[in-house]
């Protein structure tokens, strides 16, 4: 394949950017090519990547061999990846090579930094803004208790697991930069202008898997550091079929959206508190056929 078809698919047409696993990302743009040529084969791919003419590119991207960074870093260079897209691929590339889970934390931050840069919208770089810290929800649903002020002590006050000030100033000032509230200096308080939040396509993917982990090391942390009578912690170990696995997440799904609806804005009294409420069902082993 030409050079300039090899740069023109990788950086314009099949973006590093729109995918969380690099073998997605390696197979789009196998496929754009043979779009370009009819007779393009994994073959002429691994050739072109820099990896020699053999099946290895096939493998990589059919998860029976996996890519080392050192790998990836001839694979963006034969295909000109350049720039923050090239970063990003490398990045991927090293959280899936990583075992480390501190590791693969600190390269999911850098993930989502580099997604930030990359979205063209700033609707879309503000609200990926706003997943990258779990606080920023609660910052937004705690404008909605009747004793909420101006001063980012009081919101620190309410929080727990404890964060800084500095924190809580940058997620308030955020919130109203993108619209999600604004403040009000006759009631002395935030008001908040948003109660459905979610990210558009552009950053749904790698910020919601972060925010998501983020939550889930909460939960974690609430099972030792919270008291019994004031939360309510369920597991159970189950063996399905996949019929029911689609059904037990459709539930959860259905379940979810019952709790929203059964509570919309209102005044708050002086109970109200801020809660999360998680739901997860994950396989906990593999299904029959399912690769290594």
């Amino acid at each position: 394949m030409e050079k300039v078809n090899l740069k023109r698919v990788c950086n314009e047409i099949v973006k590093p950017s729109g995918f969380l696993d690099y073998r997605e990302y390696l197979e789009a743009v196998f496929n754009a090519l043979k779009q370009l040529d009819i007779d393009y084969t994994y073959f002429d791919f691994a050739e072109d990547a820099g990896l020699g003419r053999n099946n290895l590119m096939n493998a990589l991207v059919r998860n029976r061999r996996p890519l080392t960074p050192k790998a990836a870093k001839k694979i963006v260079q034969n295909l000109s990846l350049v720039g923050r897209e090239r970063q990003y691929f490398e990045a991927l590339v090293e959280h899936a090579y990583a075992r480390d889970p501190i590791e693969r934390e600190s390269i999911l931050r850098k993930l989502v930094m580099l997604k930030g840069s990359l979205v063209a919208n700033e609707l879309d770089r503000w609200q990926l803004e706003f997943f990258s810290h779990w606080s920023n929800a609660v910052l937004l649903e705690l404008m909605n208790l009747e004793d909420s002020t101006l001063e980012p002590e009081w919101f620190q006050d309410q929080i727990r697991p404890k964060i800084t000030v500095d924190e809580i100033r940058y997620g308030l000032d955020l919130l109203c930069r993108i619209g999600y509230a604004k403040r009000d200096e006759v009631q002395s308080k935030y008001i908040p202008l948003q109660t459905d939040v979610s990210t558009g396509a552009e950053v749904a993917s790698v910020a919601m898997i972060r925010y998501h982990q983020t939550l889930l090391d909460l939960a974690r942390a609430a099972v030792v550091d919270v008291p019994a009578e004031q939360r309510e912690v369920n597991s159970l170990v189950l063996s399905v079929t996949q019929n029911e696995f689609e059904a037990i997440k459709a539930s959860i799904q259905e379940f979810s959206q019952k709790i929203f609806d059964s509570h919309p804005p209102k005044p708050p009294d002086a109970s109200s508190r801020v809660v999360q409420i998680s739901m997860q069902v994950f396989p906990l082993t593999r299904s029959k056929g399912e690769k290594k």
